[in-house]
């Protein structure tokens, strides 16, 4: 799966998204209220831009971190802030701090595609409190796929089967925590962030005084932390051995969903068809080490696998044609290990949609009785040839990989037409089939309409 440069051909944007993401549209988008902020673990890493409370500035290393994203798939951006004091109208805060990040890399404002949300957090009741809670930019994204980089992805895929740590990698890859420090008067009062590995956490005490000199706190807050004592807590995290970036964390969570939706059901007799192009090596992992524990040579096994191409070049697909489809009827781990390796290194995408109806196609040659037919898929990439899927008749059992909230609208449809289902990491939904034209459904806190066979977003979540 390969991006065009900022643009995410993506179906599942946000109703602000359909509208370019400009300043200003943003600066007036209702905000989302939750507790304390957390990340969603979506098949991503996540870049964190730290910002002290009531600051809108960037270090030269984060405006750095930023510019290197500029190719980078990118699929949304949250800015997070507290809510003390509860009164306040942060629109001012909140423009010059977009105003910043806009500054740094300009057509993240020009992708309509990018969802941006204003998360405000409720646990910061007193200024303290506030301090300890995050603020800043969280910035979703992918690395950029690259023509034959399917190779890479193999190497990837090899090291998580032997479960051993992979090496440091470059480019987009390669931003990490070099330090962040925060100040509060009683450590048992937020809760911290777990580290990044390869670092360190510090908690030292210090006199208000001297965190003033060491410009940790300004001069104008030394009366609100002196009522509450004369010393406060320094909490620094810092990579061990240094680093030449600093101030900013990358995070690199991860996602489940083919290990938890296999463990929750037993499938007999049934076909997988599986995404393998570009990001998708860690679900492949998950497939992998689900059929070492469960494949037996007591019965045939049958698997189709596609790349979207074989790295064709891209005006060259064609609607049915594409390629790049790989199967394997199989009664040994290996071989199937095998096929999806051939599969990777002969092609890691291209376009950002897929084929994947040509491969669900293609699974009924490989077995036409099958019962259960399975396929996995990234739910940040679209459906390419949504247009024969009026050529299948069979159930679709489709376990959508990188769900934020949003799932994917071309999935939601296959799996109605389909009469089939939808599997998340922690939910199965069965129900779509039953959906009459004009009928809603909510999902993850989002409604979805039924508008001339295709799901269309009518509304979304305020709290989290």
């Amino acid at each position: 799966m390969k991006p065009i440069t900022l643009f995410l051909l993506i179906s599942f944007v946000s109703i602000v998204a359909f509208c370019q993401n400009t300043l200003s549209t943003v600066v007036r988008q209702k905000e989302i209220f939750t507790s304390q902020y957390e990340m969603a673990a979506a098949g991503s890493k996540i870049l964190y831009l730290p910002m002290d409370y009531g600051k809108s500035a960037f270090s030269d290393q984060q405006k750095d971190a930023i510019k290197r994203l500029k190719d980078a798939i990118i699929v949304r951006i949250d800015l997070v802030y507290s809510d003390y004091p509860a009164t306040t109208d942060f629109s001012p805060l909140t423009q010059r701090r977009l105003e910043t990040l806009q500054q740094a890399l300009p057509a993240l404002f020009s992708d309509k595609t990018i969802e941006f949300r204003k998360i405000r957090q409720t646990a910061g009741t007193t200024r303290e409190l506030a301090s300890g809670l995050q603020h800043g930019f969280f910035i979703y994204f992918r690395p950029l796929p690259t023509k034959g980089s399917g190779k890479g992805e193999v190497t990837k895929l090899t090291s998580l089967l032997a479960k051993t740590p992979e090496k440091s990698l470059p480019d987009s890859d390669a931003i990490e925590l070099c330090s962040q420090s925060t100040i509060v008067t009683d450590t048992n009062s937020i809760r911290l962030l777990d580290l990044p590995e390869n670092c360190t956490r510090t908690i030292s005490k210090i006199s208000v005084k001297d965190a003033i000199s060491r410009k940790l706190i300004e001069k104008k807050e030394e009366k609100d932390y002196s009522d509450r004592g004369d010393s406060v807590f320094y909490i620094e995290d810092t990579r061990d051995g240094g680093c030449d970036f600093g101030d900013y964390i990358i995070y690199d969570l991860p996602d489940t969903t083919v290990t938890q939706v296999f463990k929750r059901h037993h499938w007999a007799h049934s076909v997988i068809v599986a995404d393998v192009t570009g990001s998708m090596y860690p679900y492949t992992a998950q497939l992998l080490k689900w059929l070492q524990l469960n494949l037996t040579d007591k019965q045939k096994n049958y698997f189709i696998f596609f790349n979207d191409g074989d790295d064709k070049d891209d005006d060259k697909k064609v609607i049915g044609r594409t390629g790049g489809i790989y199967s394997v009827v199989a009664d040994n781990y290996d071989d199937v290990e095998k096929t999806i390796k051939t599969a990777m290194t002969n092609g890691s995408g291209g376009d950002v949609p897929e084929n994947n109806i040509e491969a669900l196609l293609a699974s009924d040659k490989v077995c036409n009785s099958c019962d259960s037919i399975i396929m996995i898929a990234d739910n940040w990439a679209p459906v390419k040839d949504i247009s024969l899927l009026s050529s299948w008749h069979k159930p679709v059992k489709v376990v959508v990989c990188g769900v934020f909230d949003k799932i994917n609208k071309d999935y939601l449809k296959l799996a109605r037409d389909t009469k089939g289902s939808i599997h998340l990491m922690e939910e199965d939904i069965y129900t779509l089939s039953e959906l009459k034209e004009g009928e809603t459904i909510r999902i993850h806190g989002i409604t979805y309409k039924l508008v001339d066979g295709n799901f269309v977003e009518t509304g979304y979540k305020r709290t989290l």
